[in-house]
């Protein structure tokens, strides 16, 4: 280890890369200046040397509904279950997130809470990043290695050549984006159905990596071409208006139509619209947090142009947009059935809301806009925090609703393939079981082969007041405990903001009550089986 206190030390905790590209730059910059930087990841950094490190920067990314990045998970941990004195540290941390998720930034924001507490001085305040991050990354990475150059002293001169601020962004799943054909599209639901939900099955054959259950697929779509056509007339643009995109010149139609994300607002998009077009009813409804969040959750783009029509140059437009990302699928079935091939689980996305219908960019472009042949890029998102238990005999309970069946179904495949000895137990629910119980032959049929030790459905509109998982989970608390002290591992795969999040509850009243614990033990309880790994959820 360095010298503690001449020695900037940078750590990242990364997903996709982009924490790590901010923390070179910032060891780049850093040496630049003529100072002693060290820059590695959450992983290779020594814990217990943290209490003589003097001078730290962090860049670190957010994971799904708060939670940090599997590279940071230890050390997040660590930083946050021991105490040490601080006193000595300055720091500045830069928090990467997705402002579409509630909990945006919250791993940085907590990194920066927890360092504070324990007495370190934060020298420059707390960067924040959307998805579109490269230009805060830059700025925090100019700004606070500034700061730090004031308190550390120059192992040798400031280099006279200018500093590029430019981030080497890991795009590799991007760049290298398999062309998967589709071998299969078919509904899972029947015709009278008030949704729809689509079983893809898409060729892998020559493909340079392999899956496992519990890991997805990123899907790039592109934009509904009607949809950009009436983006363009609410704002008087001109389609062919040429812009610079990605580095080459293009068309403002196909730049909306492939780059831009177009069907899902976030209140910041809408904060920054709102900043533009000088509208006080638009102002007033950014002004109330709870309003703008419930306004973002259903609209488009195409609807925040509408209600609050402005006059805006395309330049101006574009800044305020978000890059369209991959939409991520779960893995649906085993490898050890079908080697080359990957079966996903499509919920069509599409609503009215205020007169207008509304669609998902994905599941629209997989739907209506890509046919059985044709070809989709698609790359691997492999997920460390939802798999299978190593020792085949451990037992498992699956809890699930709609589109959240799929990685179980390849769960199941995969335990009926491997002779896995542990017995399973699925929950699932989902409207109404004639018309929207996903899969039912074959999760009936794992039923009658003993794979399925016990099944629990549970359809919301088939009783005359509504019930849902959770509340089956509760009329099972015994078994549900049994079980689990005897070492299952729980896993949870649905909605984030209804299904997932009363699962957890019922399952920590189910441990409190059932072992007869305090809430404080209950706490613990629950903290031990995620440390253990016998607790995970996937949840969108």
């Amino acid at each position: 280890m360095q010298n503690p206190n001449n020695t900037l030390y940078i750590l990242h905790g990364s997903r996709t890369g982009n924490s790590k590209s901010a923390a070179v730059l910032a060891k780049e910059y850093a040496e630049h200046l003529g100072l002693r930087a060290e820059c590695m990841s959450m992983q290779e950094f020594e814990f217990d040397k943290l209490n003589k490190v003097n001078n730290l920067l962090i860049a670190v990314s957010t994971h799904g509904e708060g939670d940090p990045p599997v590279q940071a998970e230890d050390f997040y941990e660590y930083v946050h279950n021991n105490t040490f004195d601080l006193k000595n540290m300055n720091y500045s941390v830069l928090a990467l997130g997705d402002s579409s998720y509630k909990h945006f930034c919250k791993t940085g924001k907590d990194f920066d809470t927890r360092l504070h507490e324990l007495g370190g001085r934060k020298v420059f305040e707390t960067g924040e990043c959307d998805i579109d991050f490269e230009e805060n990354a830059r700025n925090w990475v100019r700004s606070a290695v500034d700061e730090f150059s004031n308190l550390l002293p120059a192992k040798e001169q400031k280099q006279k050549k200018n500093f590029v601020f430019e981030l080497k962004l890991d795009d590799s799943q991007y760049n290298n984006a398999y062309n998967a054909r589709v071998l299969e599209k078919r509904m899972l639901n029947a015709k009278d159905s008030s949704k729809r939900t689509m079983h893809l099955r898409l060729s892998l054959k020559n493909a340079d990596f392999t899956f496992e259950p519990g890991d997805s697929f990123g899907i790039y779509s592109t934009n509904s071409r009607l949809l950009v056509d009436r983006i363009i007339q609410k704002l008087g643009f001109d389609p062919t208006f040429k812009i610079e995109n990605k580095g080459r010149k293009s068309m403002l139609k196909e730049a909306l139509v492939t780059d831009y994300e177009l069907t899902v607002l976030t209140p910041v998009v809408v904060e920054k619209y709102a900043a533009l077009a000088g509208n006080d009813e638009l102002n007033k409804l950014v002004a109330d947090k709870k309003k703008l969040e419930e306004y973002a959750e259903t609209r488009n783009v195409f609807d925040l142009v509408s209600d609050f029509p402005a006059e805006l140059e395309v330049n101006d437009f574009l800044s305020m947009l978000r890059k369209l990302e991959a939409r991520l699928y779960s893995v649906a079935n085993s490898r050890k059935i079908s080697p080359d091939e990957v079966d996903l689980t499509v919920g069509i996305i599409e609503y009215e809301q205020d007169e207008r219908e509304h669609e998902g960019v994905s599941s629209s472009f997989l739907l209506s806009r890509v046919e059985e042949g044709e070809k989709v890029p698609v790359y691997l998102e492999p997920n460390e925090k939802f798999r299978l238990p190593e020792n085949p005999e451990t037992p498992i309970i699956m809890i699930s609703t709609g589109t959240g069946i799929a990685p179980f179904r390849a769960f199941l495949q995969e335990r009926k393939e491997s002779g896995a000895s542990g017995m399973n137990w699925l929950f699932f629910g989902d409207r109404n079981e004639k018309t929207d119980f996903l899969y039912r032959d074959e999760i009936i049929g794992f039923k009658d082969q003993g794979l399925l030790g016990k099944l629990n459905t549970v359809f919301s509109r088939d009783h005359e007041k509504k019930k849902y998982i959770h509340h089956d989970m509760l009329e099972n608390s015994h078994e549900l405990f049994k079980w689990i002290e005897e070492g299952a591992c729980v896993y949870i795969c649905g909605n984030k903001r209804t299904m997932a999040k009363d699962a957890r509850k019922a399952l920590k009243k189910i441990i409190r009550e059932e072992g007869a614990y305090t809430e404080e033990e209950t706490k613990q309880y629950f903290k031990k089986m995620k440390a253990e790994k016998r607790f995970q959820e996937d949840v969108y």
